[in-house]
């Protein structure tokens, strides 16, 4: 199981609002800036690559006018001016060389009167995505695609508060730009496979779907995205079938030092909902053993609980399970009753 790390992105500018009824009088356009810690692989069109966002995906801000508040408190937001609602910021491509590589419309600009409009961010990715209900800083409801290539790589950033242009202190940005950092909520599952089987017997697995997970919760955000708590809908349970590659799986027998390898395109990655695996949740897994001595095909189907492999998928887990499908050849082996002992008869003439 291998943990993947923050994410985050570089980009935009924003607009204000001030708090109450009283506009601000507004200065320097206001960007973001972020990094992503590692890329990941996935070819789903909201899966983050490399260190950037993919070409024509948005994540939707959310900003409020604090006031003269330092500290973004959830329990106040219906007191603060909303600033930004559900902004779309879209990654236009060109890397580091387009300084307006996140635009949006309309631009946000940072108020001048700053020490009385202090503005606090928040981020979700991807804007507007399948299977998300949101409404600003509150629960965040979300449904799995039935689908792996339509499953959305759902991302929180931390909440970035106290923010004035050009103020002083590490609390503030001494630039136009908001560093937000971006959290994986959902598990990322894949499958690879190998086999012992011995020269002259070639394995394909053939079917695989993961079955009776659970495919929908709650998102609680925290100011600390990490800390994002989820609640899961034990009465949803989705089952989900993958496209597999039409491989015969490496053999450890005939090459020691062969690895397992990937079941399926990168766009067959899973995105699921974190949970503690039921009883019920498992894995369906169908294949092929053909054999050149004598020629012949022999077609399988077995299921392995889930729970028994791994209890608990966390938010933010890359998941490989790597099936090792070994082949337990018959050997006959034979004895004879050994004859017994001579017995001699003289014949006399």
């Amino acid at each position: 199981m291998i943990k993947l790390m923050t994410v985050g992105f570089m980009g935009l500018a924003v607009l204000s609002c001030s708090k109450g009824d009283n506009q601000p009088e507004y200065q320097k356009p206001l960007g973001f800036s972020g990094y992503t810690a590692r890329p990941a692989s996935k070819a789903n069109a909201s899966f983050v690559q490399g260190t950037e966002l993919p070409s024509g995906q948005a994540f939707g801000v959310y900003a409020y006018n604090t006031g003269t508040s330092e500290t973004f408190d959830p329990e106040s937001i219906s007191t603060y001016g909303k600033f930004m609602t559900d902004v779309a910021v879209t990654y236009s491509g060109g890397g580091a060389s387009n300084p307006q590589k996140y635009p949006y419309s309309p631009m946000r600009y940072w108020p001048n009167s700053k020490e009385s409009n202090r503005l606090a961010f928040f981020a979700y990715y991807p804007h507007n995505g399948a299977g998300l209900t949101k409404t600003g800083f509150a629960d965040f409801t979300v449904t799995v695609q039935d689908t792996p290539a339509s499953q959305v790589d759902f991302m929180l950033a931390d909440v970035v508060d106290n923010q004035m242009y050009g103020a002083a202190g590490t609390a503030h940005t001494s630039t136009d730009v908001v560093d937000l950092h971006f959290y994986h909520m959902l598990t990322q599952v894949r499958f690879k496979g190998k086999t012992d089987a011995p020269s002259g017997a070639t394995v394909k697995v053939t079917g695989l779907t993961i079955e009776g997970v659970f495919n929908k919760g709650t998102l609680a955000p925290d100011v600390a995205a990490a800390s994002s708590t989820w609640t899961v809908d034990e009465t949803s349970t989705a089952d989900y079938e993958l496209t597999l590659k039409d491989i015969a799986l490496p053999s450890t027998t005939v090459d020691p030092s062969a690895e397992a390898a990937a079941l399926t395109e990168a766009n067959q990655t899973l995105l699921l909902m974190p949970q503690t695996l039921s009883d019920a949740a498992a894995l369906s897994i169908t294949y092929s053993i053909v054999t050149t001595t004598p020629a012949r095909t022999i077609t399988e189907t077995v299921s392995v609980p889930l729970k028994s492999l791994l209890a608990k998928w966390d938010r933010n887990n890359q998941i490989v399970y790597t099936l090792n499908i070994g082949l337990h050849p018959i050997e006959i082996s034979a004895s004879a009753e050994d004859w017994g002992e001579d017995e001699y008869i003289v014949i006399v003439e």
